[in-house]
């Protein structure tokens, strides 16, 4: 896990991602991304047990959750509205990392 999380941050989140929205609620997210998208990735070694059908996630999800997160701050947070937690898990554990899997 601990090297997963240090590939995630080598590879995909620079400083100029962190800098980019100026808010802890960012950072913080976007390490809450880099663990859930290294448990995923460690997840895999086990295959397609307790998931009905094997997905390779990559880079784009966890770049496409981060957009969504930084995209969702700038809509909210940024403009002095409370940010809205549901749909910040939908779109991530429901469609980003969710629609991989399907009930087929």
């Amino acid at each position: 896990l601990k090297a997963g999380l240090h590939r995630t941050y080598t590879t995909t989140v620079s400083q100029e991602l962190l800098d980019k929205i100026d808010s802890d609620k960012w950072r913080s997210m976007v390490f809450v991304m880099s663990f859930m998208h290294s448990i995923v990735q460690e997840r895999r070694k086990f295959g397609p047990i307790g998931w009905c059908v094997p997905y390779e996630y990559n880079t784009s999800d966890i770049d496409a959750c981060i957009l969504f997160i930084e995209k969702h701050l700038a809509a909210t947070v940024m403009v002095g509205q409370p940010i809205s937690w549901s749909t910040t898990q939908y779109m991530i554990a429901e469609v980003q990392y969710g629609g991989g899997n399907t009930n087929e």
